[in-house]
């Protein structure tokens, strides 16, 4: 087939219908290739969250529930992040310079 055959060929109301409905599809409609590209991205990135999260509330929930339940780790709490005491200790805090 030469080149002029198959310019032949394309010129037909076919392939420039074709040829529109892609140029149209990939650069002029609201959901073009490219959005839907950076559409399923972001979706991506939305789950990847979501199980992030997913770990983050479960790691929680078995804290919280070995908090209530355990008092040698209610206590560890309460030492570290609340700075109680039993009644016959005395607590030293050693602060460090950055």
């Amino acid at each position: 087939m030469t080149f002029k055959q198959i310019l032949r060929k394309l010129n037909n109301r076919y392939v420039y219908a074709t040829l529109v409905f892609i140029v149209l599809f990939l650069f002029v409609d609201q959901f073009t290739l490219f959005e839907q590209i950076k559409l399923r991205k972001k979706l991506k990135d939305q789950k990847q969250q979501i199980e992030y999260y997913d770990k983050e509330i479960t790691a929680s929930k078995e804290y919280l529930k070995a908090l209530k339940e355990d008092t040698a780790t209610m206590e560890k709490v309460a030492r570290e992040q609340y700075l109680m005491k039993r009644d016959n200790e005395v607590i030293y805090l050693i602060e460090t310079q950055e």
